[in-house]
C-alpha cells in the first residue's frame, strides 16, 4: 500500500465520504482527480471518485489509479426526503440548534416544485446585494 493512499484499500477516502453521508443524511458525490501516468505515485492524486447514499452505502466507485474514469449512480431525492422524515432520530440536521447559526434562518432557494424564472432570480440577486451592502 503506498503512503499517498493511491492503492487499495484507500481506507481514508472511503471512510471520510461514507461518514459525511451518514452524519448529514445526504448523498455525497466525491470527485477526486485521477492519477497521472507519469509521476505516479507518490506525486499524483489517487482517483477513486465515488457516489455514496444517505446510509453510507457506496453506489458507484471508480477504481483508484491512473487514467480517466466516469462514475454514474442514481440519486433518489424522494427516497432521501422520505427517510429524513421517517428517521428523525438519525437526521443530524434536525438536531441542529439553529438559533446558534444565523445563516440557517436566511431565506433558502426555492423548492424544486417552484417555477424559477429570470425575474425571480434577478430579484434574489438584488435582495442578496442589498443585504451585503447593509
Amino acid at each position: 500500500m503506498d503512503p499517498w493512499g493511491a492503492s487499495e484499500p484507500m481506507d481514508w477516502w472511503t471512510l471520510v465520504n461514507r461518514t459525511r453521508a451518514l452524519e448529514n443524511m445526504t448523498y455525497v458525490v466525491a470527485a477526486n482527480q485521477g492519477a497521472e501516468m507519469r509521476n505516479y505515485p507518490p506525486f499524483s492524486w489517487p482517483g477513486g471518485s465515488m457516489v455514496v447514499d444517505y446510509d453510507g452505502r457506496i453506489l458507484a466507485q471508480a477504481d483508484p489509479g491512473p487514467g480517466e474514469k466516469v462514475v454514474v449512480a442514481p440519486i433518489d431525492i424522494g427516497a432521501l426526503r422520505y427517510e429524513r422524515e421517517r428517521r428523525l432520530g438519525h437526521d443530524t440536521i434536525a438536531h441542529t440548534r439553529s438559533s446558534l447559526y444565523e445563516y440557517l434562518s436566511a431565506e433558502k432557494l426555492a423548492p424544486a416544485e417552484t417555477d424559477i424564472s429570470i425575474e425571480s432570480l434577478e430579484k434574489r440577486i438584488r435582495q442578496a446585494k442589498s443585504k451585503t451592502s447593509e
